[in-house]
């Protein structure tokens, strides 16, 4: 990452250089760490800059909110509030130090001070506020500094630490010259804290190292039409680059779609026109063939709808001699043994033959029975018309959970269409899909359809893993969708996003969607996306 910056390996901070943002980035990588910064507000360039990236400027270590703050032209008021800063000349963020030669060129004198490495230190010891601002390369908007009058620092140095991750303190220098009695005010940016930077005519203590301190103009003092000249930084491309590869949402590749079985019929291209393709399939089935059923049922006297307090008798699991009653299981269910004891309030309440020949039969649901009571629900996220999806826990596993509203009445044909959604999903095998961990009930009516959380491997803005119930509030808000290729036909595309609409009421009916699939009608009707 490191030839992404704007100079080479051989970069030294040693106060000759004010590429702030570049020390921060080598300590950053060398796992130093610092507070955060306290911000009233954050810019509102710097926020757009990070919002192109998916960057929240709080998810940022302290270290990366300096760099970012300085590459972006800000350095902070004794207030921590974040002060404009404009480059002169051709002059950038990282060269506004002012190299000694051209101070002494304009006849101000220096305090000497040795540092650890026998490289020696220099402060400005007797000079004008003329004489500093004849040679600095930046101005800084206005702010407040209480203790203006009474700050002794230096308003220019150059030394520094090469390991030591720089601040980015903006002071006021105030004073009046006892001999001129001229006024000045000096804004400077000073690159170490306040307890560790020496006073006037003072060296660092114990012999320490120096740090960099550039001066700079206050806006006040140009109007608005030489302020024009100035430049305003925007960032350097290797920041936006560093920022964009550690802390940004990755860009590269197909976003996942993990939507079907979870938000209503919400369904990736291909995941989508497979569920209706097959859904249609089923609906214009006359029947099911009673021969490949491995249970029967005499629905004569069942209610069309589902009731709690229905009376249908409930099936014998093991007899050996079936009795004839209205609900009825083959012997061949007594194989089943104790795990499907716990059926007998389903059938109470339920009683549908089609409905338990899918959850007992479907070859695409072996071994995929989970224990009802193994399911602890957490958070609700969305509720439809017929259905609700919910965060729960399975085994420790966090887990998405759609089910059927639970009314008295629940139409058996829901319930159904329930059951064959459940098998399809278990049957779409694909990265893009979602998968099934399984299916459970204690009543047909309380029938759970248990999957993986979609986007689990998706990153907060500051790349920590994001929490399930983040990730579906996305998913039901319409926030998380998934993207197609630039190449992706026109026809296909506007399919693909007929069956994502927010809006139930905007997406095709299958019988729609496979007109749109074979190609009639296709230029007929609009969805609104």
């Amino acid at each position: 990452m490191r030839s992404l910056a704007s100079s080479n390996s051989s970069f030294v901070y040693d106060g000759t250089n004010s590429d702030i943002a570049q020390q921060l980035y080598i300590r950053h990588k060398a796992g130093d760490t610092d507070a955060k910064v306290s911000l009233s507000s954050v810019p509102t360039t710097v926020t757009k800059r990070l919002n192109r990236l998916s960057v929240s400027f709080d998810d940022l270590p302290g270290l990366v909110q300096r760099a970012v703050l300085w590459d972006s032209g800000f350095a902070l008021s004794p207030d921590d509030d974040p002060v404009q800063i404009w480059t002169m000349a051709d002059y950038t963020m990282a060269d506004l130090a002012v190299p000694r030669a051209q101070v002494s060129g304009e006849g101000c004198t220096f305090k000497n001070c040795s540092q650890p490495n026998d490289v020696t230190a220099y402060y400005t010891l007797i000079c004008s506020g003329d004489q500093m601002l004849n040679v600095s390369r930046c101005v800084a908007d206005t702010f407040e500094d209480s203790a203006a009058t009474s700050y002794l620092g230096s308003m220019w140095s150059v030394g520094g630490d090469p390991d030591m991750a720089p601040q980015i303190r903006l002071r006021d220098h105030a004073w009046e010259d006892p001999i001129s009695k001229d006024s000045y005010s000096v804004y400077a940016v000073h690159t170490v804290s306040n307890a560790d930077d020496p006073a006037w005519n003072v060296c660092p203590a114990d012999d320490g190292y120096a740090a960099l301190t550039v001066p700079c103009h206050r806006r006040d003092e140009y109007t608005d039409v030489e302020m024009a000249a100035m430049t305003k930084p925007t960032g350097s491309a290797w920041v936006t680059t560093w920022l964009e590869e550690e802390f940004g949402e990755s860009s590269e590749g197909f976003d996942l779609l993990l939507l079907v079985p979870i938000i209503l019929g919400a369904v990736v291209l291909i995941a989508g026109a497979g569920i209706g393709w097959f859904c249609w399939r089923r609906r214009v089935k006359s029947k099911i063939d009673e021969e490949t059923m491995s249970t029967t049922c005499d629905l004569v006297g069942i209610s069309p709808q589902y009731r709690a307090e229905s009376t249908v008798p409930r099936p014998t699991l093991a007899a050996d001699t079936p009795s004839l009653r209205p609900t009825t299981l083959t012997s061949r269910l007594s194989t089943l043994g104790s795990s499907f004891s716990s059926l007998s309030e389903a059938y109470e309440s339920a009683g549908s033959c089609k409905t338990l020949k899918i959850l007992l039969s479907s070859q695409h649901l072996q071994e995929k029975r989970l224990q009802y009571e193994s399911i602890t629900f957490q958070t609700a996220l969305s509720k439809g018309s017929s259905g609700q999806v919910w965060v729960c826990e399975h085994n420790g596993q966090q887990v998405a959970v759609k089910r059927l509203l639970q009314t008295k009445n629940q139409k058996a044909e829901n319930v159904l269409e329930f059951a064959e959604e459940i098998e399809l999903t278990a049957s779409l095998d694909h990265p893009n899909i979602v998968g099934l961990v399984g299916v459970a009930w204690n009543t047909l009516n309380n029938l759970l359809m248990v999957l993986e959380i979609p986007y689990h491997d998706t990153l907060t803005e500051g790349g920590g893993k994001a929490k399930p119930v983040q990730i579906l509030q996305d998913v039901v808000s319409g926030t998380r969708r998934p993207t197609f290729t630039e190449d992706c036909p026109a026809r296909i595309l506007r399919i693909g996003s007929a069956c994502l609409a927010q809006d139930p009421s905007s997406r095709p009916t299958a019988e729609r969607l496979i007109q749109e699939l074979q190609g009639r009608d296709a230029d007929e009707q609009e969805y609104s996306l």
